[in-house]
């Protein structure tokens, strides 16, 4: 039984663009769907699928029939909900912390800030809190940061990812122990 899977695979692997002409115009509805049901956001399926491609560029290996292939699709397909899913929660957490913090900055009766985000942002270092200003208030992009700080991407990421942990357990020490 020859579904044509086999050399579809083939051509993905090799980056035909014929094979990947044909890969999205037969797959496109079927990964969204997956997306759907694991889940995503209908504004947030097309993203994943672009996700999905990017993974099925990276590890294309020839696979002889629909039915693996599919399996196989769904699988990348629940890898990106759930990556998906973990980035966007990392930053609205962030994002929510930073945006009560601002609220209570512009307060003119001179309120005090609640939160503790303030203290949290003060152990950090003068460089650390403009990194985390810049990404999360200013909405500068990780290659903005890192192109001005003159270090790799993944470098950037790597530092706001353990800036948020440092800001978390601080914060959790505050929540805790209000002295």
């Amino acid at each position: 039984m020859n579904d044509g899977t086999a050399s579809l695979t083939k051509g993905l692997s090799c980056c035909d663009e014929a094979a990947w002409r044909a890969f999205h115009d037969q797959y496109y509805g079927e990964i969204h769907g997956f997306a759907r049901s694991r889940g995503a956001a209908e504004c947030d399926a097309p993203e994943i699928v672009q996700g999905v491609y990017l993974r099925v560029i990276r590890h294309a290996k020839v696979i002889n029939d629909a039915e693996s292939f599919k399996r196989w699709l769904a699988c990348l397909v629940r890898c990106e909900v759930i990556d998906h899913s973990r980035k966007r929660s990392r930053r609205n957490w962030l994002n929510e912390r930073f945006q009560q913090w601002q609220e209570s900055g512009r307060d003119t009766e001179g309120s005090r800030d609640d939160s503790g985000l303030e203290e949290a942002m003060m152990v950090l270092s003068e460089n650390d809190r403009t990194l985390v200003h810049r990404h999360y208030l200013d909405g500068w992009s990780q290659l903005d940061l890192a192109n001005e700080q003159g270090i790799s991407v993944k470098a950037v990421e790597s530092k706001l990812a353990r800036l948020r942990k440092r800001l978390r357990k601080h914060l959790g020490q505050i929540l805790t122990d209000p002295t």
